[in-house]
């Protein structure tokens, strides 16, 4: 029970509470049919079929008012300006890191943001907003559309306090409540995450009002089918996002940051901080952007059966855990990695999932050990490969 003259919701003391962040209600993003039909390149006519899901986002109930509050003014607004001062493309970001010496912070966010189109007026500056609406001309230390990251240089006139992103374990069975005993301590540098984990989306508008948007789903071991050559590594929360709040920072219930926020269709495909993280150091040690020059396209195991290319039966992949190779490059099929051979192990490590894997792939040393269990002639082969980065 609140105490007497504080918020019923929030807790909060008459005199605090203007620097609660409000939650403005959002709407379901999508005014769509429940089903309809996107064009296709290739596949059949069902494959094209989309199904909106109606009750995708959750009630924002108290628990995750209290969480959002903690990390709300951290959440930024971020908007690339024309020469005119006009607003042109619009996101949202969060402060990852301050230095109170300098009062410097660095903000993520996504490159789109800083894209440049020949059709379109070119960009002056980007302009970084915090929840009172206070502007500040933003730096860019790097921009990766690979990656699909913009890092911002902002120098502050007041403290911010930043976000703790944290890397994940995926996870494929549900949480136990009996082990809940031992969650991660408070200042761990890694979460687990559970199928059914609350995830919370969060995104600001740079208008006024500067309203904070959140949306609450859970997280889901599902594939994102949308790009399924491009974006192996997207984790998925099943809430609806809106486009502003692209950038943004998926939070999980202690309020940490696991992922950046993307938008789709049928839920809200995340980046994973792991990724951004590994990224990040990267780059700050080298001045590179990095990626493996090597690729396979492959799909966890246990979501085998989403696959267009490979059809396993459900036989072979039930209790086995792995990488299953989908699609291999020219370079990789030449050194006898083939299609519809299981990933096991990389770089010494055992290796169940496409989020385990991908940190192996930022080691910076030579030589890679990957293991791999062919499913048809049921054998073990361990193979060496160098992995190098462009």
């Amino acid at each position: 029970m609140a105490e007497p003259g504080c918020d019923p919701d929030l807790g909060v003391p008459p005199a605090k509470r203007s620097e609660v962040d409000p939650i403005v209600p959002t709407e379901h993003p999508w005014n769509l049919p429940a089903l309809f039909y996107v064009p296709q390149c290739s596949g059949s006519a069902d494959e094209g079929a989309v199904v909106i899901p109606r009750e995708a986002n959750l009630p924002i109930d108290t628990e995750t008012r209290m969480v959002v509050a903690q990390v709300s003014q951290a959440v930024v607004a971020v908007a690339s300006i024309d020469a005119d001062g006009d607003q042109m493309w619009k996101g949202s970001g969060f402060v990852a890191d301050f230095d109170e010496a300098s009062m410097i912070g660095t903000v993520f966010s996504s490159a789109k943001i800083a894209r440049r189109e020949p059709c379109f007026p070119g960009i002056e500056k980007i302009k970084v907003y915090l929840f009172d609406g206070t502007c500040y001309d933003a730096t860019v230390a790097a921009c990766d559309y690979h990656w699909n990251l913009l890092v911002l240089s902002v120098s502050f006139d007041r403290v911010v306090k930043p976000m703790k992103l944290v890397e994940i374990s995926e996870n494929r069975n549900s949480r136990d409540p009996q082990l809940e005993t031992c969650s991660i301590l408070p200042h761990s540098s890694h979460e687990n995450l559970y199928p059914g984990d609350t995830i919370i989306g969060l995104g600001r508008w740079p208008e006024e009002p500067f309203a904070l948007r959140a949306h609450r789903g859970v997280y889901s071991t599902d594939r994102w089918t949308a790009f399924r050559k491009l974006c192996q590594e997207m984790q998925i929360a099943t809430f609806l996002n809106t486009y502003g709040a692209i950038g943004g920072p998926a939070i999980n219930r202690n309020g940490r940051v696991v992922g950046m926020l993307f938008q789709s269709l049928t839920c809200t495909p995340f980046l994973p901080s792991n990724i951004i993280l590994r990224w990040w150091e990267h780059f700050k040690n080298t001045g590179k952007y990095c990626r493996p020059t090597i690729r396979v396209l492959g799909v966890n195991l246990h979501n085998a059966q989403s696959s267009p290319w490979v059809k396993v039966p459900v036989s072979l992949h039930e209790g086995l855990d792995g990488i299953l190779v989908e699609l291999a490059s020219r370079a990789v099929l030449s050194l006898g990695l083939q299609q519809k051979d299981l990933i096991i192990g990389c770089n010494r490590r055992r290796v169940a999932t496409n989020l385990q894997a991908l940190p192996q792939l930022f080691n910076y040393e030579i030589e890679t050990l990957w293991h791999w269990h062919c499913l048809l002639c049921d054998c073990t082969h361990v193979y060496l490969v160098s992995i190098w980065f462009d």
